[in-house]
């Protein structure tokens, strides 16, 4: 399980990488053929997506979102054996310094074939200020 932080680390690249180009194609190639999970506002009304659903999420959001980065705080991996691992976090959007949005991730990754694959997803969207803001 030693690539666990890495495999997060390349994921994260390949969200800025998208937030960029406004292409969705970096993330996109990170997930599970039947990827899937639950979005919402509040933990308690999300609301379960598809992958098409979520390819079309990662599109809007990277093109309605160009040119912020996201990242990645309070990052836990916990490996579940030799070929999963969950993978828990804060995500915040910024522009330059400025925090945008942020979302509390929880993924259950896989790998196969050698490459780790994000199979679902729990994402509760804009909860609170972010850590240190006011």
């Amino acid at each position: 399980m030693n690539t666990a932080p890495h495999f997060h680390d390349d994921y994260m690249a390949a969200w800025n990488e998208a937030m960029a180009s406004g292409d969705s194609g970096p993330i996109e190639s990170f997930l599970a053929p039947d990827y899937h999970g639950w979005l919402g506002h509040v933990a308690a009304t999300a609301h379960p997506f598809d992958g098409e659903a979520a390819r079309k999420g990662f599109r809007d959001t990277v093109s309605g979102m160009r040119g912020s980065t996201v990242h990645a705080g309070f990052r836990t991996v916990a490996s579940r054996g030799p070929d999963e691992a969950v993978v828990c976090y804060e995500m915040t959007y910024r522009s330059g310094n400025k925090v945008t949005g942020r979302a509390l991730l929880m993924e259950s990754w896989q790998l196969a074939d050698n490459r780790w694959l994000l199979c679902r997803d729990f994402t509760e969207v804009n909860i609170g200020d972010p850590a240190g803001q006011p």
